[in-house]
């Protein structure tokens, strides 16, 4: 009996994460960051609102200043995620994660973290992002029990 209860927990808990990491209000995020992995601007822009704010460092960004900054370089970049929390209700949805970059190229590999947190609306009935609060943070301050899952 122990073992039964053991598994039906053990599936419980897995299943949990794993329909947290492809909930459809986080499908967005997602695509804003493999858009911006792909130089594919218009991609970025179909990821957001008309009315999307980016709270990036103690500055606001609209989509054309985010758009700007996403050039082609010799770096690859790969995304990773680590979800927090999320309330998703009818038309809004307020998420909170860990966001990881691996950007390497022939030559160099950097790691590049974030904390941030992203309302999302439901716009001609597809979840897009409004605003994101993004906060640079040094990868020795993310604590031990975060995992992070690539996403693309």
């Amino acid at each position: 009996m122990k073992i039964i209860r053991k598994l039906v927990l053990a599936l419980s808990l897995f299943s949990g994460s794993v329909s947290a990491q492809v909930d459809p209000a986080f499908e967005p995020v997602m695509a804003l960051f493999s858009a911006m992995s792909e130089i594919d601007h218009s991609g970025m822009r179909a990821a957001v609102t008309d009315k999307f704010e980016l709270l990036e460092n103690g500055e606001v960004w609209g989509i054309d200043e985010l758009v700007a900054v996403v050039a082609p370089s010799e770096y690859k970049r790969e995304n990773f995620f680590s979800l927090i929390s999320s309330d998703v209700r009818e038309d809004i949805a307020l998420i909170n994660y860990w966001n990881k970059a691996v950007f390497s190229s022939k030559k160099s590999t950097q790691n590049v973290a974030w904390l941030e947190s992203v309302v999302v609306v439901k716009d001609n009935g597809s979840w897009r992002l409004q605003q994101m609060h993004s906060t640079h943070v040094n990868e020795e301050k993310i604590p031990d029990s975060v995992a992070f899952t690539e996403m693309r």
